[in-house]
């Protein structure tokens, strides 16, 4: 079955559609006013989905939205309540409250949503770090407010994913992780938002920096290889640097016109960090704690411990090696490629990167579709 993020369990779960229901503002008013133009036949199950977070805060006893606050979110919605009822109607979760605007947020209780409100008990983490006055909903739904064509990536499987971003970037996505960010050019700098753990390999460019925003952090490279890992579950990100220097800094306590001055600047702002430096952040008090450097021994199966250093190596064991570090298959022809010898050493550098590499070593060309890599060439004999 084809995974929906915008179902109703999905959206009642999703941090940024939550930072919306609770304290609108104009940039997730812009991203869901779009969202539900492009999408008609969602608006109930967004309107759902608003009922059952606001009862949600109701029933843990954390701050809901002003009466101001609720009039705006519903208007939103209430402008697509017209919309030409679609041909082939939408089934939709189940939709056990109604809403009426005049008299505020009224709640017909069932007992439907009591069995809901336990089979997704992680939510209750969110109203617990996320306060009323604080800016992580903001950092986390900042850039997909500003950007209509948001790309979400989220890894429903139990092994890792590989996205490859459009500069050339590779980011390998742990199961349960979401990645979003956007294609536009010519911006000043590269962006994504991250929830879950994800090793990333970014392509160099000193004149647009990389950030990743994961609850009030921005992780800010120029190209590197580095480790984030920003559970939901957990009180702490963990940034831990791979190769290359990268810069940490909370966001939570900038002002529009100090973040936009700080994140557009190439310079790295910051705790700086080097080669095995690891830090953690505490999304309670925004203190970033150096950490001690891990010893772990390298790894076929996990992308940031493996070396990639290749001396008189096979292809066919090279091949072998990346299916393993990035979960793709790679086809080529075994008989005239696989014995072939690689020299080289491709550690920090993204998969598109180390692919041209081995290719300019075999006279070949790649392809790349969804997860599956052909290398097309004669070979070395």
């Amino acid at each position: 079955m084809k995974h929906d993020p915008y179902s109703l369990t999905e959206l009642i779960r999703n941090e940024e559609f939550i930072a919306w229901v609770m304290h609108p503002d104009e940039l997730s008013d812009r991203k869901w006013r779009a969202f539900l133009e492009k999408h008609p036949r969602k608006r109930k199950t967004v309107e759902s989905a608003r009922e059952y977070v606001i009862l949600l805060a109701k029933d843990t006893g954390r701050h809901q939205p002003t009466q101001k606050q609720s009039d705006r979110m519903w208007s939103i919605v209430e402008s697509h309540m017209h919309d030409e009822t679609p041909k082939v109607p939408e089934q939709e979760p189940v939709a056990v409250f109604r809403t009426s605007r005049g008299q505020g947020w009224r709640w017909a209780r069932v007992a439907a949503s009591a069995a809901l409100i336990l089979s997704i008990g992680s939510v209750s983490y969110w109203f617990y770090y996320k306060k009323a006055d604080g800016p992580m909903q903001e950092v986390a739904a900042r850039e997909e407010a500003e950007l209509p064509n948001t790309i979400q990536k989220y890894n429903d499987t139990d092994k890792p994913m590989t996205v490859l971003l459009q500069d050339g970037s590779s980011v390998v996505l742990q199961p349960g992780g979401r990645l979003s960010y956007s294609e536009g050019v010519n911006r000043k700098r590269r962006e994504v938002t991250l929830t879950g753990k994800a090793f990333f390999e970014i392509v160099k460019n000193k004149q647009k920096p990389f950030l990743v925003y994961s609850y009030g952090l921005a992780t800010k490279v120029l190209g590197t290889s580095f480790t984030v890992d920003a559970s939901s579950e957990s009180k702490d990100i963990k940034v831990e640097v791979r190769t290359g220097t990268v810069s940490v800094f909370s966001i939570n306590n900038l002002d529009n016109s100090q973040k936009e001055a700080v994140l557009d600047k190439p310079e790295l702002e910051g705790v700086t960090l080097n080669h095995d430096q690891r830090i953690a952040f505490s999304k309670e008090s925004g203190k970033i704690i150096p950490l001690p450097v891990a010893l772990t021994a390298a790894s076929d199966k996990d992308v940031s411990k493996q070396h990639f250093v290749f001396d008189e190596t096979p292809v066919s064991e090279v091949f072998r090696i990346l299916e393993g570090a990035y979960n793709v298959r790679i086809v080529y022809d075994r008989e005239k490629m696989g014995g072939c010898p690689l020299n080289a050493t491709l550690i920090g550098q993204p998969l598109k990167e180390k692919l041209e590499v081995i290719c300019n070593a075999l006279d070949a060309q790649y392809e790349v579709a969804d997860n599956q890599i052909t290398i097309l060439g004669k070979g070395c004999k």
